[in-house]
């Protein structure tokens, strides 16, 4: 099978890809694509096109892409990556305020999975451009731009982050028999991918300015809107319950 989580920065990602990793895809001849059209981070050998033919000869892949790294395709790549019977994951986080705080830090100090308790102040203008790389790729998700085929939703805040636990929650995981795996494969460590995730340290305690960017952005919302959300108290919130693409009635 073809999975690839479909989602944005600071959404939790790397958790869920390396869970995905764990427990669906632990076989050498799985292909295992992290942000696989992220260009800033790839082979200069490794083109769009041959993604595109690898993700077609290859039967089973486990990828991740934020939603923004598709501007990269032509509409053509596109139409043909999207149509290679891809499971389609959401993976969507609520607290818009705390997941562009998350970008704008991570911009800053360059962490984004390890992170240090270094206390740094954030300039506005690097909080304002993830205010709105954020707001970009959620629209994009929930106006389904690119007319995805979603499979199912995934939220963060929903998440238990017990990788099994959040594995048997997904509704790909009826398509498994845990036990039976477990019997043909004991050598493999549930966990091995898993144990190096950590939570990032408390924001308000390592941002030196963290008050003044909450307000800055409760003064920012009213320009964040669309036909079928905005965001409230700095969270996404809906107000049109109309959406063939994304089930968002949990908002």
């Amino acid at each position: 099978m073809k999975i690839q989580i479909i989602t944005s920065p600071r959404m939790g990602s790397t958790y869920f890809y390396d869970m995905l990793k764990t427990f669906y895809a632990p076989y050498q001849n799985f292909m295992q694509w992290k942000e696989v059209f992220n260009l800033n981070n790839r082979k200069p050998t490794h083109d769009i096109d041959k993604i595109i033919h690898d993700a077609y000869t290859n039967t089973d892949v486990v990828a991740t892409n934020h939603i923004n790294y598709f501007d990269r395709l032509s509409q053509q790549q596109k139409e043909t990556f999207f149509n290679l019977g891809w499971y389609n994951i959401v993976l969507l986080r609520r607290n818009f305020l705390d997941c562009s705080i998350s970008l704008a830090k991570s911009t800053v100090t360059n962490e984004w999975s390890k992170y240090t308790q270094n206390k740094i102040t954030v300039p506005i203008e690097i909080f304002d451009s993830s205010l709105n790389a954020i707001f970009h790729n959620v629209k994009n998700i929930i106006h389904n731009q690119y007319n995805i085929p979603y499979k199912e939703v995934v939220y963060y805040e929903n998440l238990t982050f017990n990788p099994e636990a959040d594995f048997h929650n997904l509704k790909l995981s009826k398509t498994y028999n845990m036990e039976q795996y477990k019997d043909w494969y004991p050598e493999i460590d549930f966990y091995k991918y898993n144990s190096s995730i950590v939570s990032a340290p408390s924001k308000k305690d390592t941002i030196a300015n963290y008050d003044e960017l909450v307000e800055y952005a409760e003064s920012q919302y009213h320009k964040f809107t669309s036909k079928r959300f905005k965001i409230k108290q700095g969270f996404i919130r809906r107000i049109n319950i109309d959406t063939q693409y994304i089930d968002i009635s949990e908002f």
